[in-house]
């Protein structure tokens, strides 16, 4: 601590490091790369940080800068670990560029997205990360509200792309992809598919079109009730996701259904839950606190001002990897 100080400003913490106010400025609103700050001169400046415990003025700093340090988020819920991870990886990169999340849910609904937009808007955040995901029944919006305010404010689409949007995304298509081909592989024939079909689950139709492809037909059953009334047809099942597996996992016990003897059964996520779960289930994996990381970093990108009309960002796209467990039968041994 600067002897005989019991308040400590930036100015302080400039003249102990022996760089300009300036410098010590950018390095703490994180341009010390854009303006080419020497990395020497950024360790001074956060060894003098650090020894005297300097706390910026946030309120201040927002002020000065006309921003509010603020960036919205509106994602389709909180109440499972899929949305808590992503969660996670956004807040792990705001808090270490002094920002702050004001979150909402919008439970897949257009309507409730457009007032949360709204609402943020007026309080003044300074960019968006936002699920894009609607009911299927619901028809398709124009997302005039998304295009207003993107002309003034970066919004980011998360899970899904986004026409004319920066958008950070699964793979759906070849997840769906990887899961007809596992199967096939494993010699399966009769094969159905429990869950969402719709345009932005496009991992169900990318499953159904690639077993097509190799002259296969696989039903989509809405419900695992509907499904188990039918599952002695089929030796395998895809669903359509972790949470639709868990459920089929406990109706299948019920009915005294077998996995994999009698039904092989695959999921989509790969979610932690599963590792309680026996046989281990087949999944295809889904990153989602990296998800979360990448929307963050590039939503942080973005207000930093590292890219421009003539170098605009572009999306950022994870590949989705199978996590074989033990629930599919290899028919091709018999």
């Amino acid at each position: 601590m600067i002897a005989g100080k019991s308040k400590i400003t930036l100015q302080d913490i400039a003249t102990e490091a022996g760089v300009s106010m300036t410098a010590a400025s950018m390095f703490l609103n994180g341009k010390a790369k854009k303006y080419k700050i020497a990395d020497a001169t950024c360790k001074r400046i956060e060894e003098a940080i650090k020894k005297n415990n300097f706390v910026p003025n946030v309120l201040a700093r927002a002020i000065a800068s006309k921003k509010t340090l603020m960036i919205g988020v509106i994602t389709d819920g909180i109440e499972n670990s899929f949305w808590a991870n992503i969660l996670e990886g956004i807040e792990e990169v705001i808090v270490k560029n002094n920002y702050h999340m004001l979150l909402s849910t919008s439970k897949y609904d257009y309507v409730s997205k457009e007032e949360m937009f709204t609402f943020m808007n007026s309080k003044g955040v300074d960019g968006f990360i936002f699920s894009p995901v609607i009911r299927k029944e619901e028809k398709k919006p124009d997302w005039k509200f998304v295009y207003k305010i993107s002309e003034k404010k970066p919004v980011i689409s998360l899970t899904i792309p986004f026409k004319g949007l920066p958008s950070v995304y699964n793979d759906n298509v070849e997840g769906g992809r990887l899961a007809a081909q596992y199967l096939m592989n494993k010699g399966h024939r009769k094969i159905a598919f429990t869950g969402r079909i719709g345009d932005a689950f496009s991992r169900g139709e990318s499953f159904i079109n690639e077993l097509r492809k190799n002259g296969v037909e696989a039903p989509v059953y809405r419900t695992v009730d509907d499904f188990i009334r039918d599952a002695k047809k089929y030796t395998a099942v895809f669903c359509f996701s972790d949470f639709v597996l868990l459920e089929l996992y406990g109706k299948a016990a019920e009915h005294g259904i077998k996995i994999p003897d009698d039904l092989s059964v695959i999921g989509y996520d790969n979610m932690d839950f599963l590792k309680f779960l026996s046989p281990r289930p087949a999944s295809v994996h889904q990153y989602k606190k990296e998800l979360g990381i990448s929307a963050a970093e590039l939503l942080m990108e973005i207000l930093k001002e590292k890219y421009s009309p003539e170098n605009p960002p572009s999306e950022k796209v994870f590949k989705p990897v199978l996590s074989e467990g033990k629930s599919v039968k290899n028919l091709t041994r018999e």
